[in-house]
């Protein structure tokens, strides 16, 4: 199977999101996506941007989209500005130091994200293969409106936090949470070292940095 990457590979560090990348990259037993998440092309938000980016092509511009991105049948969300948990840390640049596309031509309904900025790196991921099954009052929690945490009420994603006393062999702190678009759930990993563990720590920053996720790239099958 072939990975579209992009990268400037610098860390010796292996993060989780590169464990989960991996994971992504084994075929599933359920490869069929008759029976994965099924998109909801006809979400308002979705058909705008295929309008716009028709017109763009129209007009003989080429929308600018990272290559392994450019192809996927499922709607890419990254964020649009290295989020607060990113800018608040000194030690993190403005830009990430190396950002990593994960996807498979082959089968394009998945992605990874992965940005590193040193001491905060951030993933966001999405997977149509995927097969969740919730009971029926399983909330969900829909990136709507900018929120601060569960305690902003609804809208607000639940962040849930990973410190190196969860798991033997682990260091800093992991951070996740999962909203759902047009049918999709996306899932944001944030991770965070030692040094920047305050960041990791900060749930209700966290749930705010949601909003800044945007729509890039996704075409529905032809």
């Amino acid at each position: 199977m072939t990975l579209a990457r992009t990268a400037i590979a610098k860390s010796c560090r292996v993060p989780l999101s590169a464990i989960v990348a991996l994971v992504c990259c084994v075929p599933p037993l359920w490869a069929a996506n008759d029976a994965g998440i099924k998109v909801n092309w006809d979400d308002p938000e979705l058909k705008a941007f295929t309008s716009d980016r028709a017109a763009l092509v129209a007009a003989g511009v080429e929308p600018e989209t990272d290559p392994g991105l450019a192809n996927l049948q499922v709607p890419v969300l990254v964020f649009e500005q290295p989020p607060e948990v990113v800018t608040r840390n000194l030690r993190a640049g403005p830009e990430a130091v190396d950002r990593v596309v994960h996807s498979d031509p082959a089968n394009p309904i998945w992605y990874q994200v992965v940005e590193d900025y040193g001491d905060v790196s951030v993933s966001v991921s999405a997977d149509l293969r995927a097969q969740h099954e919730f009971p029926a009052d399983f909330p969900i929690y829909d990136n709507a409106a900018p929120g601060a945490g569960p305690e902003a009420g609804d809208g607000a994603p639940n962040v849930s936090v990973m410190d190196e006393t969860a798991e033997e062999g682990m260091e800093g702190y992991i951070a996740e949470y999962t909203i759902t678009r047009y049918g999709v759930p996306y899932t944001v990993t944030i991770e965070c070292t030692e040094a920047a563990k305050d960041q990791c720590k900060d749930k209700a920053q966290l749930a705010k940095d949601s909003a800044l996720l945007k729509l890039v790239a996704g075409a529905a099958p032809k």
